[in-house]
């Protein structure tokens, strides 16, 4: 996974004292039998078999992700990087949990950066508690059929309240990480900027048909800056925003992590984010979003190179 910050930029959250304490382990919140709690997961490459792929796992480490996972206290969990179904099973108890995966047709494999091993599958998965209704799953295929590699989309809708909740899960192109992606010649940023409105389409047409929905994942991007060139187009009402500035106020969601520092020592800035629906405002349970450390936070020695990051709505 590529980041868009160096390794100087640890100095930097050090200084952001407050904004890091935001994100600490000991300031979590606690999250009541009446809460739903949804999360986002890059879990790095988990392959069916640990001993594969691009992250093989140790027994060890396999046992940390399973402990880790549960002490997520999650209804609903949005990865990102698994290999099938048999993957997740090694993490999470079938029995209890709803597995779904995107059915994105299998890619290349290709070799891995510092091992030499063969990729496994990266797909997008929803892991739902089975004590909650699954209504629908939707396959948003639109998003990978843009080049053979890129990721799928995958969209389930939830009975919640006696309403459908619609949660859509991205793992959108990585290499892009600059302002405005629209203005650069990357060929990273280029198919971004094929994504880009098909994420903004399916927000607007939930956003018209007043139904409340969460868009959680990894972006690859960094959207908590007010200038960012792709987070103006999602906070714009009537299509991409071809005007600045944008009027925040008319915006048809929010950026939960918006004031969160990334937990990976090296990379503050989130590249992992839940947007939801102002519809669902008054159900989020306020400052509720955090990342979850594991307990090994020496980078290297991380269960993943993402943290869990999980909201709460009442």
């Amino acid at each position: 996974m590529n980041y868009p910050f160096k390794a100087s930029a640890v100095a930097l959250c050090a200084l952001l004292t407050s904004a890091c304490n935001a994100t600490n382990p000991s300031n979590e919140h606690t999250q009541t039998k009446s809460n739903l709690r949804v999360v986002t997961w890059n879990i790095e490459h988990l392959a069916a078999d640990n001993t594969a792929g691009c992250r093989p796992r140790t027994e060890k480490e396999l046992a940390e992700l399973q402990s880790y996972a549960k002490s997520l206290n999650a209804d609903v969990i949005a990865f990102q990087e698994v290999g099938s179904v048999k993957a997740l099973e090694t993490v999470l108890d079938p029995q209890k949990w709803q597995l779904i995966i995107s059915n994105r047709a299998d890619s290349p494999s290709y070799t891995c950066r510092g091992n030499g091993l063969t990729s496994t599958q990266q797909k997008v998965a929803f892991a739902v508690k089975k004590n909650l209704p699954v209504e629908k799953v939707v396959q948003h295929k639109q998003f990978s059929d843009l080049k053979m590699g890129l990721r799928s989309a995958l969209e389930v809708q939830l009975n919640y309240h006696g309403e459908t909740l619609s949660l859509l899960n991205v793992h959108l192109k990585s290499g892009c990480f600059v302002d405005d992606y629209r203005r650069s010649d990357k060929d990273s940023c280029k198919l971004l900027a094929k994504q880009v409105p098909l994420l903004d389409k399916w927000v607007e047409d939930k956003s018209n048909a007043k139904a409340p929905f969460i868009v959680l994942g990894d972006f690859n991007h960094r959207l908590s800056a007010p200038y960012n060139r792709f987070s103006r187009d999602l906070n714009h009402p009537n299509g991409l925003a071809d005007k600045a500035p944008n009027d925040v106020t008319k915006s048809t969601l929010f950026n939960a992590n918006l004031m969160l520092t990334g937990c990976h020592p090296y990379y503050p800035a989130p590249i992992d984010h839940v947007l939801v629906s102002k519809t669902l405002k008054s159900d989020y349970v306020q400052n509720s979003a955090q990342f979850h450390y594991f307990d090994n936070m020496e980078p290297k020695k991380m269960l993943s190179d993402h943290c869990a990051l999980s909201i709460d709505l009442k």
